[in-house]
This record gives structure tokens, C-alpha cells and sequence, in this order.
């Protein structure tokens, strides 16, 4: 398996900001894009997520809504963003700039990959053991598991982690949070230039 590597919060955080506005302040499907492409190694969560937007795309296009779809477009990105900063983010570093303010943050960002790969343990046990893709079978380890995380994230956040917190604040971007700061600030141009062509959404009171 590809070992990732890990990006620094700060640069991280201006990433966001800049996609998320970008996705905010226009009608461009290019934000959801970009963050879908850089979860191109969790190839299930991207192709739920083209699902998800071919489905409300046809069903809006189908009852004449089809100015509410930006909606699902920016859901989406803000949903990928949460899973690009748990993916990529060094977790150190969001220490180091927040102190021991940052371990809930820490923790949250955890949460994604455990719960990914728990769900995919237990699909490979699933198929082992040759149950199928039965809901009752897979629904009650998946509940236990989940559950125990919850826990283990519990007790790491009110007994080990918590208190006074010493790091090291290094700003020295690396490159990978100048591609970050580079895709940001091109992925903000891009949306305002070119919009999508829809049909402009107004509130009725």
C-alpha cells in the first residue's frame, strides 16, 4: 500500500478555506472535482459520490429543480473536505499550532479513517466467512466496532492526551502544502471564471 504523505494543518486549513469558497461563492462543479480527485485512492467513497451527484442531477432535471443541484454539488465538497483533512493532515502539527485546544480536532479528524477501515475489515471478514452482503449480518459488528472507537476516542481525549501540550510550530511549507496552496488558489480562480450554466436560485417568501 501507498504510504501518504502528510501535509501540515496550517496549509491545510488555506486549502480549505480557498475550495470552500470557491464552492460558496460559485456555481462550479470544479471544487467538487478537485477534492474528488485527490480521494482517488478511496475509490468506493468516490464512486458513491458521482452516484450520489448523477442521481440528484437527473432527478432536479426531472421536476424542474435543477437549480437546487448546486446544493448537492457543495454538500459534497464540504463532506470531501472533511475527508481530505483527516487523509492527509498531519496530526502532530494541529497539536503544535493549537496545543491541547486542538485534540478534540485531532480526534474528529481521526474518526474517518478508523471507521474506513473498520467498514473494510469487515467486508473482507464478510467474504472470508462467505455471509454476503446480508444487512443483519454486518450490521451488529460494524454497531460493536464503532462503538468501541468511540470509546478508545473517549478515554484517548479525557485521560492521555489531554493537558499541556509542548510542540514544535514549524511554518517551512513542504511540497505538498504548496500544491495544497497552489490547487486552492487555481481551484478558486477556475469556479468564479467559469460558473456552471444554472438556472439561478431564488428564495420565495
Amino acid at each position: 500500500m501507498v504510504k501518504i504523505t502528510k501535509a501540515s494543518f496550517f496549509y491545510s486549513l488555506t486549502f480549505l478555506v480557498t475550495v470552500a469558497l470557491s464552492s460558496s461563492l460559485s456555481n462550479s462543479i470544479l471544487p467538487l472535482l478537485v477534492t474528488l480527485a485527490l480521494l482517488f485512492r478511496k475509490r468506493n467513497v468516490v464512486l458513491i459520490e458521482v452516484l450520489i451527484s448523477l442521481l440528484s442531477f437527473l432527478l432536479l432535471s426531472e421536476f424542474h429543480k435543477l437549480n437546487l443541484y448546486i446544493f448537492t454539488v457543495r454538500a459534497l465538497t464540504y463532506l470531501n473536505l472533511y475527508f481530505l483533512m483527516s487523509e492527509y493532515v498531519d496530526y502532530r502539527t494541529v497539536l503544535n499550532i493549537l496545543k491541547e485546544k486542538g485534540v478534540p480536532l485531532v480526534v474528529g479528524l481521526a474518526y474517518f479513517p478508523l471507521f474506513n477501515e473498520i467498514v473494510s475489515q469487515i467486508m473482507f471478514n464478510a467474504k472470508a466467512r462467505k455471509i454476503g452482503l446480508k444487512p443483519s449480518k454486518l450490521l451488529l459488528p460494524l454497531v460493536v466496532q464503532m462503538v468501541k472507537v468511540a470509546e478508545d476516542l473517549y478515554v484517548a481525549y479525557t485521560i492521555k492526551l489531554y493537558g499541556e501540550y509542548r510542540g514544535r510550530l514549524n511554518l517551512r511549507p513542504t511540497s505538498l502544502d504548496l500544491l495544497f496552496i497552489l490547487l486552492g488558489v487555481i481551484t478558486f480562480v477556475l469556479s468564479v471564471a467559469f460558473p456552471l450554466n444554472l438556472p439561478p436560485y431564488h428564495i420565495s417568501i
